[in-house]
């Protein structure tokens, strides 16, 4: 596009518009002569004036000419002059002082200011001016401090994304009370790498946990900076990039800080020296801690078994790797809740339901056992006997169970209050045949037909095959595991009715 000419230029407008003017004359500029002619002739028209303060080629001149003939009511134009990269010193600091904002943030835009007009607009009263300037790459590196210090976040926000950052401004921007402006300083890839180091050193928590979202990207002694912080937001995020060394799991289980030992009693793995030392923590957090570590060694864990530290032993019933011996151990610990705890794993073996029920003094173990409706005829007569008495039903109906029920309590349980205790009974190969059918007479319909099968058990048995087991060997036979889904399906009944 050749425009020579005033005409060619006002042709060209009218056919084209500015916007597609400004780009065909790139490469082939707009003569002087008629820019100059089309201001001169039309001034008075807002659309032509606006499209000489876009073109990105016009003439200094008359970029000033204009600047100085600006009317109020011209601020679009007036903003444009301001971004243009053509319009000389004086005009900016013309349009610097304009009373409308926005024509002051375009002059802080223009890579062109002055450092006069620099040091006017850092000092402007609108935020967004002073935001601006602070981002021009032609700002001196003395207002850079006079803007480290000022009292809107947002220009601080803007400093401290500039690539030519002065190092002193930006230590005292890592000062600033604000999380959004330290935020900004560290996306700077600018920054001095021993900047990053000296804050790595430093005992500010809130620039260090910035430093903790990039840990990464950082060389390997601001990493170990952050792995020894004097605050566990930080240090623990940067213990957890890397495998704990001897030395570290030395410091943690040697600091006076229990959230370390706590942390380094959590970590899998974890030598037997390590363990050794947290065992005789003094805190009950860091036993606790190791007691549930899924990689507790098991000499550890049978010294905690074995101890008095009742809390640890709580933790350690929970741990689901837990070794059968320490279980053996568990079972029998004198506090019921230990051993409780041991009664609800999934994991249990004959050896350890033995423990449970017929090693034990108390019965209060036993009634979580009965509540759990495991299956577990194999109870010893003193025990069971010891059981048919208990106030709690679920545990006269375990006892109910038992093969080595003395006859007196069989007979006395075939006529307990509960409907469970005699079911179960009726369903005992122990039980004599007098109180078995006095049972097929029940007022309970489901006890009485209970009772009639084992009656036909009974009398079927002597014509059995010699390899058919007995009634007693097919009811001790039952899983326990699978024994444990009855009180499932009895909630479900209770919900349908």
């Amino acid at each position: 596009m050749d425009i020579l000419s005033i005409n060619a230029l006002l042709d060209a407008l009218e056919e084209f518009g500015p916007a597609k003017v400004i780009k065909g004359t790139r490469k082939r500029p707009i003569s002087s002569f008629a820019l100059r002619s089309l201001y001169s002739d039309y001034s008075h028209k807002s659309t032509y004036v606006l499209f000489l303060a876009q073109y990105p080629l016009l003439p200094s001149e008359l970029a000033l000419e204009m600047t100085e003939g600006l009317k109020e009511n011209q601020a679009e134009v007036a903003a444009a002059l301001a971004a243009n990269p053509r319009s000389p010193q004086q005009a900016l600091q013309i349009l610097s002082k304009h009373t409308d904002p926005l024509v002051r943030t375009a002059v802080a835009q223009n890579p062109n200011a002055s450092p006069k007009e620099c040091q006017i607009l850092a000092q402007d009263s609108a935020p967004l001016v002073r935001s601006r300037i602070a981002e021009n790459p032609s700002l001196p590196n003395f207002l850079q401090f006079i803007l480290a210090n000022d009292e809107e976040a947002a220009v601080k926000v803007a400093l401290a994304g500039r690539e030519n950052l002065d190092a002193d401004v930006a230590y005292q921007l890592s000062c600033d009370k604000s999380i959004l402006v330290k935020t900004a300083l560290l996306q700077n890839k600018s920054l001095d790498p021993e900047m990053i180091q000296m804050w790595a050193d430093q005992d500010d928590e809130e620039l260090q946990q910035l430093l903790i979202r990039r840990f990464k990207h950082f060389p390997a002694s601001v990493r170990n900076s952050l792995r020894y912080s004097s605050h566990s937001s930080v240090r623990f995020p940067a213990l957890d990039a890397s495998p704990l060394s001897l030395a570290e799991m030395l410091w943690l289980a040697e600091s006076d800080s229990i959230e370390d030992r706590v942390y380094l009693a959590r970590q899998s793995d974890l030598p037997a020296a390590i363990q050794r030392i947290l065992a005789q923590d003094t805190s009950e957090k860091a036993r606790r801690n190791l007691a549930a570590n899924s990689n507790l060694l098991l000499e550890i864990g049978e010294r905690i078994a074995t101890s008095h530290d009742l809390q640890a032993c709580i933790a350690l019933a929970k741990n689901p790797k837990a070794s059968p011996e320490l279980l053996n151990e568990l079972c029998l610990h004198p506090d019921p809740q230990v051993a409780t705890l041991v009664a609800y794993r999934e994991d249990l073996s004959d050896k350890h339901w033995n423990l449970l029920i017929n090693q034990r003094e108390d019965n209060q173990v036993a009634e979580h056992i009965a509540f759990q409706a495991v299956e577990y005829p194999e109870i010893e007569a003193s025990v069971a006997s010891r059981f048919s008495h208990s106030l709690n039903p679920s545990l006269r109906a375990f006892a109910a169970a038992a093969f080595q029920l003395p006859a007196a309590d069989l007979a006395r349980l075939a006529q307990d209050h509960c409907d469970k205790v005699r079911e179960s009974v009726a369903q005992n190969p122990s039980l004599p045949e007098a109180q078995l059918r006095a049972l097929c007479y029940d007022q309970n319909q489901d006890i009485a037909n209970t009772a009639e099968k084992a009656v036909a058990i009974r009398l079927q048995s002597p014509h059995s095959s010699t390899n058919e087991p007995s009634a007693r060997q097919t009811h001790a036979s039952r899983a326990p595991i699978e024994s444990r889904k009855k009180i499932l399906g009895k909630i479900l009944s209770f919900f349908k009715e």
